[in-house]
């Protein structure tokens, strides 16, 4: 290394300072520390912060502000303080009082509504800027032991059946009669639902401008439904499915034109509406939604309790959802190929459970020669 350093060009006129592991340019001057020993490096600037306080997923939903309503007056009903920084000791008594005593016939909620009571509790203490607070180990065991109980006793939560086409033709039977608006909206619902795999806050979301009908070059029509964002869209690219179903299309475009009659069918308004018992319909609130999610699910349970001789009572608007896959696989088509040509999900679990849903209404064997193999192993009966 020495007898190297001789044979370097001598630098004429320039100074040199020689720092051992490090090279220093004497041009660069360093940020001095401001304020009270802050680092600016390690500080976010004023936009910056503006932004990411705006960027936090917005959980004012009413279901979210509904439970922290329900703990604030549990909190003070028993003495309690809710916030603004909740306690860990609050928020686990909470919880355990909503295994215990919680739930539509008071014997313990279930183990849904006891994660969201969780996460409502965390979210609005966030929100107050205590992140991660209150910490949630001691809750998450009191729900991992209902969880336990709820198996032990088979309290299993059970899923909405597939509506498939068939149940969609019965159910129009249950769509409400003496409402004219009322009926079509129902019946938007239904088509809306099925043909756009739409979850109940994906219908909610619908706007009048997300339903757009193109006239073809034979002279057919089709109906392109825009879906803005979705659970599993988390860039928010949206989704455009295309609808040639005739009476898919009538349905929407009557709704539609009954709105445009009432005034209502301004391109930002909601699609979805609430309407009173007299046939009224219902004013959009500041938020801008018209029904929210559970109002859509509340209104799909009301045209399956109207529909006589209905064979899936316990259905939900989720089942909807699944009615296609469904179909496509009474149809012949594998989940994977379901996967493909709705490209709705991203993996075919879900699908192959709807799939093989669709194959047993359909009396169709869902395993293929499996099945069969098992069918032809016949014991002996004893007598």
């Amino acid at each position: 290394m020495d007898d190297d350093a001789d044979n370097l060009p001598a630098l004429v006129g320039a100074t040199a300072e020689i720092v051992l592991g490090e090279l220093v340019d004497d041009g660069e001057a360093l940020v001095p520390l401001t304020g009270a020993g802050l680092d600016p490096n390690e500080t976010l600037t004023e936009d910056a912060a503006d932004d990411l306080a705006t960027a936090r997923p917005a959980r004012t939903s009413q279901t979210y502000a509904e439970q922290w309503r329900y703990f604030a007056r549990w909190c003070a009903d028993n003495g309690r303080h809710p916030g603004p920084r909740t306690s860990e000791a609050n928020m686990v008594s909470y919880i355990s009082h909503l295994r215990r005593r919680g739930g539509r016939d008071g014997t313990g909620a279930p183990v849904s509504s006891l994660r969201l009571a969780m996460a409502a509790i965390r979210d609005a203490n966030a929100r107050a800027g205590y992140e991660n607070w209150p910490p949630k180990k001691a809750t998450a065991e009191l729900i991992r032991k209902q969880a336990a109980d709820h198996a032990r006793a088979r309290r299993t939560p059970k899923s909405s059946p597939p509506v498939d086409a068939a149940r969609i033709a019965h159910l129009q039977q249950g769509a409400t009669a003496d409402i004219p608006l009322a009926r079509w909206r129902d019946l938007t619902i239904l088509h809306l639902g099925y043909r756009t795999r739409a979850r109940r806050s994906e219908q909610a979301a619908y706007r009048i401008d997300s339903i757009a009908v193109e006239y073809l070059a034979d002279g057919s029509e089709q109906m392109v439904v825009g879906k803005r964002t979705s659970k599993n869209d988390h860039w928010s690219t949206g989704r455009e499915y295309v609808i040639r179903d005739p009476v898919a299309i009538t349905v929407v475009r009557t709704y539609i034109s009954m709105l445009a009659e009432l005034g209502q069918a301004e391109p930002q308004l909601p699609l979805l509406r609430g309407i009173t018992r007299w046939g009224r319909l219902m004013p959009v609130p500041a938020s801008g939604v018209g029904m929210s999610g559970h109002a859509v699910n509340r209104a799909f349970k009301r045209i399956v309790g109207r529909t006589p001789g209905f064979d899936a009572k316990n259905a939900t608007s989720h089942g909807l959802r699944a009615g296609v896959p469904a179909d496509l696989a009474a149809h012949g088509y594998s989940a994977a190929e379901i996967m493909v040509i709705t490209e709705d999900w991203k993996s075919t679990t879900m699908v192959e459970k709807y799939a093989k849903a669709g194959l047993r209404r359909a009396g169709k064997d869902s395993l293929g020669r499996a099945q069969q193999a098992l069918d032809a192993l016949v014991v002996p009966s004893s007598g």
